[in-house]
């Protein structure tokens, strides 16, 4: 649901903020809107291995954190937003594919949130260990290219689930804030370079940025600097070499 003020009934069960509709496979589903524009549905061809709740050909309401719930809501309100009124950023290479991204990371966390302890047989540090580090291997020999996670746990080995459980678990972080930091260094040393021809927006899209506002925000936040800053001194430092 897009508004905490709203709800709907979903086969005459009444649902409010934060929670969530699952629907897996074919199931009978009826929904009733208290006003228009209420529900955001949004179809995935495939969620393998994500460790998501709900059962095959059910529709279920399940209940989240209200912060990861309003992330996720926020991340389908840019998304809106951004076919709205910058159609254009969508045709570009790669842009859908970093927004699908996006939203599956946010009910990735969702969905986390609402079943923390979904995956059955955890492995030991070491296989989590091992599991990081050709993670790390794997993310460095694709610099500069926009990666997703169901793709790169696919060239592992494992599942979405377990390729995060063990980021989480040598890292202290999510797998998808490391990878969002991972691809902001890339952006940084592209900066660096001067970046030139391209624009710091195609540097942003190149790297799976597609909401330049949000990307601007995280990357002061690490580094301290705008990337126009970086890039104005990655330039003025060539041109004094020069």
């Amino acid at each position: 649901m897009m508004d905490d003020a709203g709800s709907l009934i979903l086969n005459g069960v009444e649902a409010r903020a934060p929670t969530l509709l699952m629907v897996k496979g074919r199931a009978q589903c009826e929904i009733v809107e208290q006003q228009a524009n209420l529900v955001a549905l949004v179809n995935f061809d495939s969620i393998d291995d994500r460790g998501w709740p709900g059962e095959l050909d059910r529709a279920q309401l399940i209940a989240t954190e209200p912060a990861k719930f309003e992330a996720l809501r926020t991340t389908l309100r840019d998304v809106l937003m951004l076919a709205s009124h910058s159609p254009d950023t969508l045709a570009q290479p790669d842009v859908i594919g970093s927004v699908e991204e996006s939203i599956l990371q946010a009910v990735d966390l969702a969905m986390a949130a609402a079943s923390p302890a979904s995956e059955g047989k955890r492995l030991s540090l070491s296989h989590y260990l091992a599991l990081v580090r050709k993670f790390d291997e794997f993310v460095a020999a694709n610099a500069g290219k926009t990666l997703y996670s169901a793709d790169v746990a696919r060239q592992l080995g494992v599942s979405v689930r377990t390729l995060h459980n063990a980021v989480v678990a040598i890292r202290g972080m999510s797998m998808h804030r490391y990878m969002r930091l991972r691809r902001l260094w890339n952006v940084r040393q592209q900066l660096l370079r001067g970046a030139s021809p391209q624009s710091i927006k195609a540097v942003a899209l190149v790297n799976g940025f597609w909401h330049m506002g949000e990307f601007t925000a995280l990357y002061r936040e690490l580094f301290g600097e705008t990337p126009q800053q970086t890039l104005s001194a990655a330039r003025k430092n060539t041109d004094s070499q020069s």
